[in-house]
């Protein structure tokens, strides 16, 4: 199965000065070549990593969401930080469609979605990182309900592949995420709760930070992936009995499609100026299934 890994795609309506310029022209422009090129890989899931809007308006999702729907694209929305700023997480689930705010998938490496009683089947569980409503902290943190939670899923797992996806990195994972703010905040509980899966190929997905990265750390591989506005590309992740291969996909128009996200980038104003692109092993990773690293039993990962 393959499935698509949008970063951080931050939609705005552009209020204030902006609104003045026809940015809206623009951005739709933007997204509909990004969600043309989503739809032209055919990919049997797609997965947005949070940050989906800028402001976390109402408008913003509306809009986001008739974008991908005339572009016949559908995605699982992981809660970012900037989606709650305005709305409860209980009023974005109107708009994501998710029940609650962490949960549960299952998919097959052949067939696809699948369900809990498939024995071939990898789990994909989407986490909630994000502080809601709180402007002026966009750290992340995992509360003590759903550490138990992933803790428990970790353990149930086995030695399956295994796929998380949280918009904030852990910290000291990935590049930029040991600066305050761009991490989780009580990353070292994150991390012993990762410890608990000694065995089996393990991958943690995720954004915020607007840049590549990929790291291992025994046997979990931590991926950070960039906002489209500044890079113009999402990640393509193939996952098969034998193998995880992952690379970058660019969006249809070329150099003329990142002048156009890069313009939108700059006009959001606080949208940050890391390099973002990475190296290449931050763009494509191989990972052949069953090579995993286990981690020797008294020994905790780093955090």
């Amino acid at each position: 199965m393959r499935f698509i890994l949008l970063g951080d795609l931050h939609y705005s309506v552009y209020q204030g000065e902006n609104s003045k310029e026809n940015y809206a022209a623009l951005r739709e422009e933007f997204f509909d070549r990004l969600f043309q090129t989503v739809r032209a890989v055919r990919a049997d899931v797609v997965i947005a990593i949070g940050d989906t809007t800028d402001n976390g308006l109402p408008e913003e999702f509306a809009g986001l969401h008739a974008c991908a729907a005339r572009n016949e694209v559908d995605f699982i929305t992981v809660n970012g930080n900037h989606d709650v700023l305005t709305l409860t997480k209980p009023e974005l689930s109107f708009y994501t469609g998710n029940r609650f705010p962490y949960y549960t998938r299952y998919f097959n490496p052949v067939t696809g979605q699948s369900d809990v009683t498939d024995p071939q089947a990898a789990r994909f569980l989407i986490l909630d990182t994000p502080k809601e409503r709180n402007p002026k902290d966009h750290g992340g943190y995992v509360g003590p309900e759903q550490l138990a939670w992933l803790t428990n899923q970790l353990i149930e797992s086995g030695d399956k592949p295994l796929f998380a996806f949280g918009h904030h990195p852990v910290g000291w994972a990935t590049r930029y995420a040991n600066f305050p703010m761009l991490n989780i905040d009580n990353s070292k509980e994150v991390w012993r709760a990762f410890a608990t899966r000694r065995k089996g190929n393990s991958f943690y997905f995720c954004g915020h930070n607007h840049a590549n990265s990929v790291t291992r750390r025994g046997n979990w591989h931590f991926i950070q992936t960039a906002a489209p506005l500044r890079t113009a590309d999402f990640r393509l992740v193939e996952f098969t009995p034998g193998k995880v291969h992952m690379r970058t996909v660019p969006l249809l128009g070329g150099a003329a499609t990142a002048r156009l996200g890069n313009q939108l980038a700059d006009a959001l104003g606080d949208f940050s100026h890391f390099p973002a692109r990475g190296f290449s092993r931050d763009r494509e990773l191989v990972v052949p299934l069953g090579s995993s690293f286990a981690i020797p039993e008294g020994v905790v990962a780093k955090g």
